[in-house]
């Protein structure tokens, strides 16, 4: 594999590394812009003669978005039983031969990409509270976020579903 690319692949991957807590930071601060929304909208349901029930669940979905973190682990723990990265810098490929950066990069852009799935499914979730008919698809997303924020571990635990060379193949890459 030429060395060029390798290098180019580690250093994107590292490059990316700081997304991470943007997103987490984003997801805080629209956790109490939603939440500030959510109680103006229940101050002024009694007003309107509207339900408050729509804005008291986009209370705590905001609630939700501002503590992503604790969130994003208690599902984690729910579906692999195991803690979620709290960033992207602390998780290992292991030994994947001459393919460490690439499978490093790999990791990196699916990791980034389930924690903005994940913020991107209670955004939906809000909306699905006020009518909006998208509430599965908001669950498919968070599920997915999840799914693709511990890749890691789900790819091992599809290898040893699947099993033969691919369980191989993928223990090797993941260096497990």
């Amino acid at each position: 594999m030429d060395s060029g690319l390798l290098a180019a692949c580690s250093a994107i991957a590292e490059s990316l590394q700081p997304f991470y807590p943007l997103v987490r930071v984003t997801s805080v601060l629209a956790g109490f812009l939603i939440m500030g929304m959510a109680l103006a909208g229940m101050r002024r349901a009694p007003e309107e003669r509207r339900s408050a029930l729509p804005h008291l669940a986009a209370l705590i979905i905001g609630a939700l978005l501002a503590s992503f973190t604790t969130v994003v682990d208690a599902l984690t723990m729910s579906v692999f039983a195991t803690s979620a990265p709290h960033d992207m810098s602390s998780v290992s490929v292991g030994s994947a031969g001459g393919l460490e950066p690439m499978v490093r990069l790999a990791v990196t852009i699916v990791m980034l990409v389930g924690a903005y799935q994940v913020v991107k499914g209670f955004i939906m979730l809000k909306e699905a509270a006020f009518g909006a008919r998208n509430f599965w698809s908001a669950t498919t997303h968070i599920l997915g976020g999840v799914l693709c924020l511990n890749i890691r571990t789900f790819m091992l635990v599809l290898g040893s579903t699947v099993g033969g060379t691919l369980e191989d193949s993928i223990r090797t890459l993941l260096g497990s």
